[in-house]
């Protein structure tokens, strides 16, 4: 009796899973610039300058929806450089990242398990390399981020944004940790 409403609980289960299209769910993780290998790269300025990037920013995505944004974005350059908010406001310096790439206000036009595509309109017809444009791919647990726009000036520098960035250490621990629970609770249960 016992082995026979087991038999119908699991082909019950099994008919659900099988009939139940899988969902993805939201889903944010925190990651870290890996300083060696992330760097913005200015041209058309005297000499090319090249800057590390180090620091943190949060990823949220959702591949049912096909949305993706930035979250607590603490990133910075390793010196300052030039930057203009538009064709009309004069030159500032700032040595932030999320100042020059705005990654808080990019909008995600493309999003899969693979690669993520953001896009920034600044809506200035006599400058269209001022729209910013950044794309992320998925490899092997880390992102590659690569992203650039033009600044609004005539000659003005161009900004490459070229990064490796990984899960922060303490979500390999959490992702660990939860791989134990789940192993013990499964253990405990066989027994």
């Amino acid at each position: 009796m016992k082995r026979g409403i087991i038999s119908i609980m699991s082909a019950m289960f099994a008919l659900c899973l099988w009939s139940a299209p899988a969902k993805a769910t939201p889903v944010t993780i925190p990651y870290e610039f890996v300083r060696d290998e992330s760097t913005l790269r200015l041209e058309g300025v005297w000499g090319m300058p090249t800057y590390s990037i180090e620091g943190t920013f949060s990823l949220s995505f959702d591949l049912d929806l096909g949305i993706a944004s930035f979250d607590q974005v603490n990133a910075t350059l390793s010196g300052e450089v030039v930057y203009y908010e538009s064709d009309v406001t004069g030159a500032s310096w700032t040595n932030s990242l999320e100042v020059l790439f705005k990654l808080t206000e990019l909008e995600s036009v493309y999003v899969s398990d693979t690669k993520i595509d953001f896009y920034l309109d600044r809506n200035l017809w006599r400058y269209p390399d001022f729209d910013i444009r950044l794309s992320i791919t998925f490899v092997d647990g880390s992102l590659n981020m690569t992203g650039h726009f033009s600044a609004p000036v005539p000659d003005g520098p161009g900004y490459y944004l070229n990064a490796v960035v990984v899960p922060e250490p303490a979500t390999f621990f959490l992702l660990a940790l939860g791989g134990l629970v789940v192993r013990k609770r499964i253990y405990q249960y066989h027994l």
